[in-house]
């Protein structure tokens, strides 16, 4: 992270916390600005909200992460036309970066005369429900299935969101065995799960063809 903020916003953040000072909203929606000018993901702008109240023993004040995270989208906004594949909010690779990725994959697997779903495969995770209220809530909650999913996943795997809901890995066959699938599911259960009912994880298989996989794209982000 950049030390430009890290030292002057978020040390601010962590002693308004320490104090109850009153403007700790402010100091919040400062931090989520300051973050995303300098280019920051969502995702480490809630880790040092987090960490500002861990140093108090508290869990994080809802309306300060709230204020952080709405000040960051509406600053990081001005600069989304640069993040081309990917989503600035939640850190994801876009739909359209992963057709890229399969189309690599499918004209890989033809120079070697084989079919890509020989050494790839795509691991799809789709809650069943939303969350209530504001868009930016189903963005923090896309954040917490990005991490789960890279925490399981933590190679060079591409992790793309597909919809508000959907969510696929494309990895290496060898890569999502049983096990690792087991994995996922607790670990998606444990950090996304809850109100927001059951999660479906699946793999699916690519099809023969490149024109095929299109079909199969169009599916998973309809």
């Amino acid at each position: 992270m950049a030390k430009a903020y890290d030292d002057v916003s978020y040390a601010l953040l962590g002693e308004v916390v320490r104090t109850g000072h009153p403007d700790a909203v402010g100091v919040a929606h400062e931090v989520g600005a300051s973050a995303a000018r300098m280019g920051a993901p969502l995702h480490e702008v809630l880790d040092q909200v987090e960490r500002a109240h861990d140093r108090i023993g508290a869990e994080p004040e809802y309306t300060l992460v709230r204020a952080a995270a709405i000040s960051w989208a509406e600053h990081a906004r001005l600069g989304w036309s640069d993040h081309a594949c990917e989503d600035p909010l939640t850190s994801l690779a876009t739909s359209e970066h992963l057709r890229t990725r399969l189309a690599e994959v499918y004209r890989g697997a033809a120079r070697r005369g084989e079919r890509a779903a020989h050494r790839h495969v795509l691991v799809v995770a789709e809650l069943t429900r939303l969350p209530l209220g504001h868009e930016l809530e189903a963005s923090l909650r896309a954040i917490d299935v990005a991490e789960a999913l890279r925490s399981v996943f933590a190679g060079d795997e591409t992790v793309a969101g597909l919809t508000s809901r959907r969510f696929a890995v494309l990895a290496e066959r060898e890569r999502v065995d049983d096990l690792t699938m087991h994995l996922l599911g607790l670990v998606l259960r444990r950090d996304v799960g809850g109100d927001l009912g059951p999660l479906r994880v699946w793999v699916e298989e690519l099809p023969p063809t490149d024109d095929e996989v299109r079909h199969l794209m169009a599916a998973l982000t309809s």
